[in-house]
């Protein structure tokens, strides 16, 4: 196929429109040739794509053709010195263009300025996309598996906090919220170096999308899980909730904190009528998928995780850390 005329820039507020129409296509023809969907998916809101894009502006791409059409876009966002790309999506006509080779190698360019570490998730069935991934300076790394965790099965065991009990970040007085996000700060740089969930923590609550519950012991942040409540595409009516980031500090009682986030999340979730979680964790922490499992979370499926081969080294290694991300929104 003969190459096309592009220029790749920033994406801005205007693009955004466009960028979800795109983004639900390619994927509806993706899973159509994987896995048989009826139904076209519903494109992802506005206001989703607006936090998406807040968490690295810079790195948030589009690819523009002679004629003014978008023919490719990639989001990304940095967590620190961490950062990670994905969705990104070219439309299904435009393929094998360099148009996708081109956008990874931009955003790529755009996170090396400031992150030590740089990756990706995609579909284990995206043979294709691996090959143009490791093209372009990616390798693959530990697995991310994908957790099931019911509401409605853990009731017994997790029911009965009060709801005055569930210690929620964002209503917290100025004061204790800055205490407690520099406690957050340092157990996501404990777990990794340079780890900083703190954007992902103010943008989940500016763009209403979810909460932070806190788990403290003796004053100090021993965990935290950022809750996403709101589903990420229009019409999502599967009463289901993300355990979007948890951390726990590596010198805390792993399962005592876990289970008392838990139980807040369960409070949290239950009261607004969700009836199950959904998380990933990197196969790097195989000591908390163990507890993971133990606390009722189940695997449904797999993702594989990519990092820039320039990355820092720590990332080909097991940690016995619980540190629960997608690098994948």
């Amino acid at each position: 196929m003969g190459l096309l005329d592009f220029a790749i820039r920033r994406m801005i507020d205007e693009d955004l429109a466009t960028v979800a129409e795109i983004e639900a296509g390619v994927f509806t023809d993706w899973y159509r040739m994987h896995r048989k969907p009826q139904n076209p998916l519903p494109e992802r809101t506005i206001e989703e794509l607006r936090y998406s894009t807040s968490l690295d502006p810079e790195a948030n791409l589009v690819a523009i053709a002679a004629d003014g059409a978008m023919v490719g876009f990639v989001l990304a966002r940095s967590w620190g010195k961490v950062g990670w790309f994905g969705t990104f999506g070219v439309p299904t006509q435009f393929q094998g263009m360099s148009i996708g080779r081109s956008l990874i190698e931009a955003v790529t360019e755009q996170l090396r300025k400031s992150c030590r570490i740089i990756g990706l998730e995609t579909m284990p069935e995206s043979g294709s996309n691996i090959g143009l991934y490791t093209k372009t300076g990616f390798a693959v790394t530990f697995p991310t598996l994908i957790l099931d965790f019911s509401l409605i099965q853990q009731a017994d065991r997790l029911s009965g906090m009060d709801r005055d009990d569930v210690i929620l970040w964002g209503e917290g007085d100025d004061a204790t919220k800055l205490s407690m996000l520099r406690g957050m700060r340092s157990i996501a740089d404990a777990l990794v170096p340079g780890l900083d969930y703190a954007c992902e923590i103010e943008a989940i609550r500016e763009h209403r999308l979810g909460e932070t519950v806190v788990a403290m012991d003796g004053g100090l942040v021993a965990g935290f899980a950022v809750v996403r409540t709101v589903p990420y595409r229009g019409h999502d009516t599967a009463g289901r909730g993300y355990i979007h980031i948890l951390a726990i500090h590596p010198d805390a009682d792993s399962g005592a904190v876990l289970l008392n986030l838990l139980r807040q999340i369960w409070s949290r979730c239950t009261s607004i009528g969700l009836t199950r979680l959904v998380t990933g964790l990197s196969g790097r922490y195989q000591s908390a998928l163990e507890l993971l499992m133990r606390n009722g979370f189940r695997g449904v499926r797999a993702a594989v995780r990519m990092v820039d081969r320039s990355s820092a080294s720590e990332v080909f290694e097991l940690s016995t850390g619980v540190n629960l991300a997608r690098w994948a929104g």
